[in-house]
C-alpha cells in the first residue's frame, strides 16, 4: 500500500504557499482564499476520521522538520502499541521513528517488536525545538523501525 499523506502534504503544502505569497503581496482577498481552501482541507481531513487527521498531522511535523518519517515521541502506553502500529499499517507507513526519551521506551521499543515491527539501528532527526540563539532544528537520536 502507498503512504495515504505523502498526496495531502502536497496539496497543505500548495495552501500554505499561495497564504505565504498572499501575505507578501499584501494580497487580504488572497489571503482569505488561502485561508478558506485551509479550512476546506482541514474539514476533508477530518471526514477521514480522527486516526486519519492525526497520522496526517504527525507526518506533516517530520517532512516539516526535514525528518523522512512520522516519529513517535508522544507517550504511548503497552495497550496503545498494537493500536498505534495497526493504525500506521493501515495507512501504508511502512517506517517510523521513535524518538521518547522516557523511562520505559526500551520496554515499548520491545512492544514495538512483538506487534510486527523489526528495529533497524538508530537515527539522528530533528526535534521539534531550536536552542536560544540557533536557527537550525535541535538533533535528537531515535530507533529507526519498518512495519511489516
Amino acid at each position: 500500500m502507498r503512504n495515504a499523506f505523502a498526496e495531502e502534504y502536497r496539496i497543505y503544502r500548495n495552501i500554505e504557499a499561495a497564504y505565504d505569497r498572499a501575505r507578501d503581496e499584501k494580497d487580504e482577498a488572497g489571503l482569505e482564499q488561502a485561508r478558506a481552501e485551509m479550512r476546506a482541507f482541514r474539514e476533508s481531513l477530518l471526514a477521514k476520521g480522527t486516526d486519519y487527521e492525526e497520522l496526517f498531522t504527525a507526518y506533516k511535523d517530520a517532512k516539516k522538520r526535514g525528518n523522512e518519517y512520522i516519529d513517535i515521541d508522544w507517550s504511548i502506553w503497552d495497550e496503545n502499541v498494537k493500536a498505534t502500529i495497526d493504525r500506521l499499517r493501515n495507512f501504508g507507513i511502512e517506517r517510523f521513528t521513535f524518538s521518547s526519551g522516557w523511562s520505559s521506551a526500551v520496554e515499548t521499543a520491545w512492544l514495538f517488536l512483538q506487534n510486527g515491527c523489526t528495529l533497524e539501528g538508530m537515527a539522528e532527526i530533528n526535534d521539534r525545538s531550536t536552542s536560544f540563539g540557533r536557527d537550525e532544528l535541535d538533533k535528537k537520536h531515535a530507533y529507526v523501525f519498518s512495519i511489516h
